[in-house]
């Protein structure tokens, strides 16, 4: 079982991703992989957006191998961010992303997007201190937001949506198990 956690910036991934994963006995897993994680700042510092959308877009396929190895030993997948999100921020930051460039990878079971009121989404991020790359894309959070249901729909990705700002993060993790099942 692969779930991927999508959506803007503070809704809650990371959050969810913990609670999730011990619910289910699976792994956490956050992209960009680790070893990305000493060059992120000054990509999404320094890059343009097509450079930062390869960044990224590696980072995915290097997910998808080291996620493949886990669910071959028949391990389970909570995922912190995983393809969606890479094609959906760079999309609206104008990049021109081929459609195929994720059709090669292991594909989540169930996409979960989370969603919470943009003033919230904000007040989030600010709490817990903005990194370079939330400050490149803040002023598109809205159009992020939208972005991610345009796509899945376009994508006939299997996915459900859930409100992080109406329920605690074990509300949220009763809602996805039960969406599994």
């Amino acid at each position: 079982m692969f779930v991927a956690l999508e959506g803007a910036d503070g809704c809650g991934k990371t959050t969810l991703c913990a609670v999730l994963a011990e619910r289910l006995g699976a792994t956490a897993y956050a992209t960009p992989p680790k070893r990305y994680l000493q060059m992120r700042e000054r990509v999404d510092k320094n890059a343009s957006a097509e450079e930062h959308y390869r960044f990224y877009r590696d980072g995915i396929y290097d997910a998808s191998d080291e996620i493949s190895v886990i669910l071959q030993r028949g391990g389970k997948v909570v995922s912190d961010r995983y393809w969606l999100t890479t094609y959906t921020y760079h999309k609206v930051m104008g990049v021109s992303v081929p459609k195929d460039d994720f059709a090669s990878i292991v594909q989540p079971d169930l996409t979960v997007i989370l969603a919470l009121n943009h003033d919230v989404q904000i007040e989030r991020m600010l709490h817990r201190g903005m990194s370079v790359g939330d400050r490149r894309v803040l002023d598109k959070q809205r159009e992020i937001t939208e972005a991610f249901y345009q796509v899945v729909l376009e994508f006939s990705i299997p996915f459900v949506v859930v409100d992080t700002q109406r329920f605690s993060p074990d509300k949220c993790a009763d809602i996805v198990v039960a969406a599994l099942g």
